[in-house]
């Protein structure tokens, strides 16, 4: 298990607890489902982090979301 911060959709700025070997996550939404995807993003002075991210969401906006997340 490990511990991922989720960035965009309805569980953005979240923290979960996703098993290891899954790289795809489904939440389901008044407005229907979303999809989360794994990905190991650079984070300045941190190195890479694991997050999950809105499988629809592009890297430069889940970037700005993360660093904003981590403050």
């Amino acid at each position: 298990m490990a511990v991922v911060l989720y960035i965009g959709g309805s569980k953005d700025g979240d923290k979960g607890v996703v098993p290891y070997g899954f790289s795809k996550t489904r939440a389901d939404t008044e407005q229907g489902p979303e999809f989360y995807v794994e990905r190991m993003m650079e984070v300045q002075g941190r190195g890479r982090v694991r997050v999950m991210v809105l499988e629809s969401l592009r890297d430069e906006i889940a970037f700005q979301a993360l660093n904003r997340h981590l403050g």
